[in-house]
Formats: C-alpha cells, structure tokens, sequence
C-alpha cells in the first residue's frame, strides 16, 4: 500500500530535524570601574616580604576556532551569557628583580569552567571545572623579564546533565555564567618561603583549652650558587606567633629549626595549645591573627598570616553547641545575584549583603547552590556569621550516582573545594549538595562516598539537605537537612520529631525554608503565596523554633536572584527573577516579610500580618471565552439545517459522514472553517485551564525541567500564567496543528490508491475534532472543579475519553476517505506517532538525559513505586 515508505520518509524527516543545531551568540558583562581590593592586606596576604601584581583589567579574547582573528578587548573579572570554547590573553611584564629573588604563583579566585593555561606558549596548568579559587606555580624559566609575557586560558565552558558541577537540570539555582568571572593575580613571594600553610582549631570547654593544628610547607626555589655549600645559608628558623584580638597580646608557638638546601621543600606538621583563648562567637566575632615568620640567623626572610577564629560547634542527641553552650543555627541562604551580572559583584557589594544578613539578626548562612566567593568568608568570620558552604549538586539522577567517571569527578571536585576554602575560619560545615532522598541507595552511596572525603581532609562538620528524609544514619554525616517548599513546618512536626528521635535533635535542622510569591501584595496572608503568607510562613518558622527543640533553620533566601530557567511556581518573569527572598533584587527592606523576621530576631514590638480575605483566583476570561464560544455555536447550530444534520450525523454516524465527505458529497467549507476555529479554541481552553490549575505544582515543573530546555519550561511557564494570552496562541497553534494534519494525511493519500482531494482531508481532519466542541461547558468550570481537589480524577479520564475518541474518528476519517483496511491506518498511523514520541525522547534522552531525571522525579513525589 505504500505506507512503509511513508514511515521511512517520516523518520527521515524527524532526523533531519533533531540533528539541526543552533549556535548561540556569546555576549560579554562587565562592572565598570572594577577595583581589586588590594588594601585589604590580610586577604590578599601582603606584607614586608609579599606582594601582588594584579592581572585585572583589559584582556583579549577570541574563539577558540578562529585562530586568533577576531579578537575583541573584554575586561576581568567578567562573565559571559552562551556556551562556547574561548580563548583569553593578557600581556604583562616583570622586571628582573621580581623574576630572579622571587617565587611567583599566578592566582585565580575563579573561572568558570574548565580551562587550559600557558604563559608564553607552555601549558602550565588544567583547570578540570569548578568556580572554586585555585593558584599554582608560575615556573620562572619559561618567563622573561623586562619584556612582554602572554598569559592564554582556553576556557571552555557548557554546562550538561552528567558532566559538570552543577548539572544542566537544576531546580531554583541561580544563573549560571562562563568566563573569568573573579580576580586574577601574580603572587611574589621570597625565592625562600612560606610556600603553602593550614590552621585548624579544636576547642574544648572543659579545660579550657584550644588545640591548634598547623601545617606549613617552606619552599627554597633559590638558584644554587658557590656561597650554598656554606650551612649556615641553608638553617632556617620558622616562629608562629597569634596576636590577640585587639593585639593586647602575643603568644609564640616553640621555634622550630631545620635545614633546607635549594630546590628542596619541607613540610612541618606541629601543635600548639592555647590557654583560656578568646573566643569567637556570633555575637562576639573575635579572631587572632596568626604570624609565620621564616628566619634566617637575625634576617626575616618570609612572612605570611592568617586570621583564626576559635570556636567549636557541635551536634548532639539533645542539642546543637557552640564552645560548649547551647546554640541555635538562626539563618538564611544567600545567593549572589546582581540582576543582569550574576554573581558578578565589586567587594563594597559583597560587603553590603553581608552586613544586611548580619543586621537583620541572623548568626548564619548556608551559601547554597553556588560557590562563594572567599572574600564572603572572610566578611562572615567578621561580622560575625557561622558560613555553610557546599557543593553546587542537586538532585541527581540515580543512574549518574552511580557512575564511576561522574563519582571520581565529584570527589576530585570536592577536594578541590575543600583545599580552596581550608583556612576560612567562619566556614563551619561543608555539604554535599541538595535535595537527596534516603530511598535511592545510589545517592546515599554517593553521599557516604563524599563525606569520607571531607572528615579525612578536614575537622569540619559535614551536612546534606534532604527533599525526602528517613531516619536513617549515614556514615560521616552529622548534619541532616531537611527541606521545606511552601509548606509550613507546622505540617512536618511530626516527621520532624520522628527524625530528631532516632537521628538526635542536635543532628536535625531545617536546611531551606522556601515560600514562593508569585501573586505580590494582597490584603492578607490568607491569599497563598502573597508577601503576606510568605511573612506569616517565616513567622510560623520563627515562632517553632523558638518553642520546640530545634537545632536551627535557614530561610529561603536573602533576596530574590535570577535563574536560568523560568519557575512555574516562582510566577513567570521575563527575566526569570526568583521571588522567594526575604528582600528583592534591589536590596530594599520594604517587604512585610523583612519586618516581621526583623521584629522576632531582635525581640522588638510585634508586626502584625494582616489576615484579609481569600481572592478569587479563577480567570474570568475562562467563562468570558466559554460562553462565548457556545454562543457561536448555538448561533451556528441554528443557521441552517445543513449544518445541524452534518453535525448529527459526524457525531452518531460518522461511518456515513466520512463516506460522504469521500464521495464528495456537497460540504461546507465555511462552515467547517468556523468549526475548526471553534475546536481550536475549546481546546485551548480546556488546555488554559490544565497549565492554570498546575502553574504552582512542583512535579510539574520537574518534569519540563528533566528535559533541560530552558525553552520548553519557558513556553510552560508563560502559557500558565497569561491564560488570555494562552487562549489566543494556543488557538492559533491548534488551528495551524489541524491544518497541518489535513497536509499530512493529503500527503499520505499518494501512497494509497484511492484518490483523496486536500478538501476531504481537510473535511475528515476538522470534523473528527467535533467532540470536543461538548466540552465548553467544561472549560467554564474546569479550573475551578479541579481546585476543588475531589474528582480530579475522573476528570482527567474524562479528558483521556475524550482524546482517545477524537482519535478513533481521525483514524476512522483516514481509513474510510483512503478506502482502505482500518487495520492498516491504525498500524501505521500508531507507529508514526510512537516514531515521534520515541524520536523526541531520544533526542533528549542522548541530549540531556531526561528519563533518568524523570525516573528521579517520579522516585522522589511517590508517583512510581
């Protein structure tokens, strides 16, 4: 019959189309009059023997496969907006002083997010992803002084769903930029020196004592000369020395002397006790300042110096402590978000969001999905707030759990990541990601597998945030996160008790406390997510800390941030701006929200949330455009007998009425115009009413989300919320779809015998759609009987009836205007559309992995076993 060459010529062109690429235009951002804050000397470790040599500044940049053309000039630190491989150079010169009595190390606070670097045509080094800091040796052999030298990084960066951290699929995480997104410098120290050193503190109440741990690796890059074989050229002395907060006082650390010929290094492990120290504290941010002097006989050859904030913060079965006293976490997440620079900020901007955070009253914060900047950490060990810092992992599929290659990435990535923040102070707990559930074996496999990594290379406290939490034990965690999405702690009380029971209430905390607006003001918080509910859901979380056993909380966020993705439960936004922080993009402290955390944080007089009234939520233009649409067809109906017996007659015998419009009997075309238009838009009103009823479900926007098309969850997300605008295009889209059906079975008639003229496909498509001209009715009420929560249902098999009928027609239409076997219509028409479907989710499928992150979603909502 000619179908099977129509099956190959259909898939041909499904290939054709899922292969076409699009390559995306790269567009640079920049901060005007970026300033590196180098007169922050403790930061930046500049002293009598160190200094820097900032890299900021103009750059050149090209595509990687341009062979140098096209360059164009873009400043560092920068961040760019598309993928791509490119390739970034800077010139810069060293005098021979700086070349010859100096060991330089090129530092980088971040890039993002693999890169190749060479100087001078040499690759030195490979960054293997992360926007971590890292610095590593500039080898002074292949540098020259006095003259030009070429700095290259081919970066390239493009995020996927199995090969970067973060993964492409993520839900609610901050934009996402390439480039050389923070400060880039020369360190110059002495060709003797204090080469790499580490600090950790261990209080403990009782005796009252802090044991300092302190690691230092001194490095003799000297070139070897006649006056080395004298010993006393190679003795060197190293002294620590801690300053007191406010400099009142000295304590200095046993001399420790060794000898260290050039092009040797020497690692010195030791530990120091200090008696009754003063103690670092939220409420009392106090740090010593830690001195390494290297000395030769009576020269000071090195100094380097670090800040030490001494604390000690433990979990418990009853309780969580900080230096032995009970202690409460009271935080917020924060994610940087500049509106159109992403986490692109100068350090005044940086500083400013911190001091907000500190002065709102929290004594934490949990840098959630995302890497911070280490100037962050330094704020917070100043004003005052315990930092949380974690891997930028969430939800990951089981399948890529328990990959050997994406395993052994993320722990070369974790230990990158603790290597990069070792001497941060305010950092009191490392996580491993977000929204794990204790059910996959994969993800907690992969979770133990991490958090051995982080207790072998460090002493701090290790946690991971839980969407679905068990009280099940994990083996080197010791915090346990649990998240809360618009629902209110009061409903998990008892999942909350359970989990402190068998976990220990110092072990359990509410790691994100989130409560999306995506209806702005209202006149009370009984309207679901108004500023209002969002303020009386933060007070709720407030009030039960304050009166249950609670190890601590964090809300959130700090401030609204933008996305790559647009949210359907966010609210849709041109700009995909997460409205879910206690502040907005513009840092303002107007919102109800503020007011209320404020008050309960500081014990001031109470802000009273108003309670108002319920609004009404359901379109009017739903019942406008249904009636109106059975207006039309009443008028339709009763214009004439020709179309009430038409109607009668592809209603109940459909059989007749396809051999009719076969035989060519006399058929309106008018009139089976306007009925398509009319069929158009009952079904994009029935389909307005679907996206309106799940523009706030979370599985929903899950399951678009495992696709990994920002375009996809984008078109979702403006259809659900415009419902006139969705009535209108998905209007226009259905006719076009209807049109192109009759196109599509006019160009299979050439594979049958039978000649079919396009006005019989067109006729047979149109009418096979009338169906659901019954359901205008439903389309007035369908929003609302599905926000009743009873028949849901049902109405859902309804709905499958009713397209599983449609359906039945269009192939009875084919078959009887082709006069050919049903049979085979329905054979070859089934397995076109699995062709398609099986096409799309392939081409995703090898793309962007989809089924494993929908096997995830469902896995995590309950909805398969």
């Amino acid at each position: 019959m000619g179908f099977p060459k129509f099956i190959s010529f259909t898939i041909l062109i499904v290939i054709a189309f899922l292969t076409q690429s699009i390559s995306a235009q790269i567009v640079f951002k920049e901060l005007p009059n970026y300033q590196l804050k180098s007169s922050d000397s403790s930061f930046f470790d500049i002293g009598s023997t160190r200094s820097i040599i900032s890299l900021d500044g103009k750059w050149s940049v090209y595509p990687a496969n341009s062979k140098g053309k096209d360059k164009v000039q873009i400043t560092v630190p920068s961040i760019f907006q598309g993928n791509g491989e490119l390739v970034f150079e800077k010139h810069f010169s060293l005098s021979k002083n700086d070349l010859n009595n100096h060991k330089l190390k090129l530092a980088f606070l971040g890039l993002n997010y693999t890169a190749d670097i060479s100087v001078n045509g040499v690759i030195i080094y490979r960054h293997s992803g992360g926007e971590f800091p890292f610095e590593f040796d500039l080898p002074r052999d292949i540098l020259g002084s006095e003259k030009s030298n070429l700095l290259t990084v081919r970066l390239y960066y493009k995020l996927d769903s199995e090969n970067t951290i973060p993964l492409k699929q993520r839900f609610l995480f901050p934009q996402n930029f390439g480039g050389i997104i923070k400060d880039v410098y020369i360190k110059l120290l002495p060709t003797v020196s204090i080469f790499d050193l580490s600090l950790a503190s261990n209080y403990e109440s009782g005796p009252d004592k802090a044991k300092i741990n302190i690691f230092t690796k001194i490095d003799n890059s000297k070139y070897i000369t006649s006056t080395d074989t004298l010993a006393s050229q190679n003795q060197f002395v190293l002294k620590v020395k801690f300053v007191s907060p406010g400099g009142n006082s000295v304590t200095t650390s046993p001399d420790y002397s060794f000898q260290l010929i050039p092009n040797r290094e020497k690692n010195i492990s030791q530990t120091f006790e200090l008696n009754s120290p003063a103690l670092w504290s939220p409420s009392n941010p106090q740090s010593y300042m830690v001195y390494f002097e290297l000395w030769n006989g009576s020269d000071l050859i090195d100094r380097a110096k670090e800040s030490l904030a001494i604390y000690t913060l433990k979990p418990g079965k009853d309780n969580l402590t900080l230096n032995g006293n009970e202690f409460q976490l009271s935080g917020v997440t924060y994610i940087p978000s500049f509106q159109d620079n992403g986490n692109l900020a100068t350090y005044d901007q940086m500083e400013n969001d911190i001091k907000s955070i500190k002065e709102l009253g929290f004594n934490c914060v949990r840098f959630a999905k995302s890497v911070p900047h280490p100037y962050y950490l330094k704020l917070c060990e100043k004003y005052g707030l315990l930092a949380f810092i974690e891997l930028p992992l969430n939800s990951v599929p089981g399948e890529l759990a328990q990959d050997q290659n994406f395993i052994s990435r993320c722990k070369n990535y974790l230990s990158n990541f603790i290597w990069a923040y070792r001497n941060y102070s305010a950092v009191a707990a490392i996580g491993l990601g977000s929204s794990y559930i204790t059910n996959s074996d994969p993800q907690i496999a992969l979770l133990k597998s991490l958090a051995s990594i982080v207790k072998k290379n460090t002493n701090k406290l290790t946690y991971a945030s839980f969407s679905k939490l068990n009280p099940t034990s994990l083996n080197n965690i010791d915090l346990y996160g649990i998240e809360l999405f618009n629902k209110s702690i009061t409903e998990e009380t008892d999942n909350l008790k359970n989990l402190q029971s068998e976990l220990g209430t110092g072990n359990v905390f509410i790691s994100s406390a989130t409560y999306v607006v995506n209806i702005g003001n209202t006149n009370g918080y009984v309207n679901d997510h108004s500023f209002e509910a969002q303020a009386k859901y933060f007070e709720d979380l407030i009030d039960y800390s304050n009166n249950n056993p609670l190890s601590g909380y964090f809300i959130n966020s700090m401030f609204d941030y933008r996305g790559d993705y647009a949210s359907l439960v966010a609210g849709y936004n041109k700009n995909n701006i997460y409205q879910i922080g206690i502040c907005g993009e513009d840092r303002s402290t107007n919102r109800i929200g503020y007011k209320v955390i404020f008050s309960k944080l500081h014990n001031t007089e109470k802000v009273t949330i108003p309670i108002g009234s319920k609004k009404d939520d359901a379109p009017m233009i739903f019942i406008l455009s249904g009636l109106i649409l059975a207006i039309i067809m009443g008028v339709l109906v009763n214009s004439g007998k020709k179309f009430r017996e038409d109607s009668s007659r592809a209603l109940l015998r459909p059989y007749n009425f396809f051999a009719d419009v076969r035989d060519l009997r006399i058929m309106s075309g008018y009139h089976t115009t306007i009925l398509a238009i009319i069929v158009s838009a009952v079904t994009a009103l029935t389909i307005s009413n679907l996206l309106f009823y799940f523009r706030e479900n979370i599985v929903f926007e899950k399951i678009l989300l495992s696709f990994g098309s920002s375009k996809i969850i984008k078109v979702f997300s403006y259809l659900s919320w415009h419902p006139t605008n969705a009535l209108i295009w998905l209007t226009i889209t259905i006719f076009i779809i209807l049109v192109a059906l009759a196109v599509v079975v006019k160009i299979a008639s050439f594979f049958v015998r039978n000649r079919v003229f396009f006005s019989s496909a067109y006729f047979s498509v149109v009418w096979s759609f009338l169906p659901f001209v019954l359901l205008i009715p439903v389309g007035i009420v369908l929003y609302r009987l599905l926000s009743a929560e009873v028949v849901n249902l049902y109405i859902y098999l309804g709905l499958l009836f009713f397209a599983g009928w449609v359906f039945y027609r269009l192939m009875k239409g084919v078959y009887v205007i082709y006069d050919v076997n049903a049979g085979s219509v329905y054979f070859y028409s089934i397995i076109i559309i699995l062709v398609l479907l099986c096409g799309f989710i392939f081409y995703y499928q090898m793309k962007n992995s989809v089924l494993d992150y929908l096997q995830l979603t469902f896995k995590q909502y309950k909805l398969l076993g």
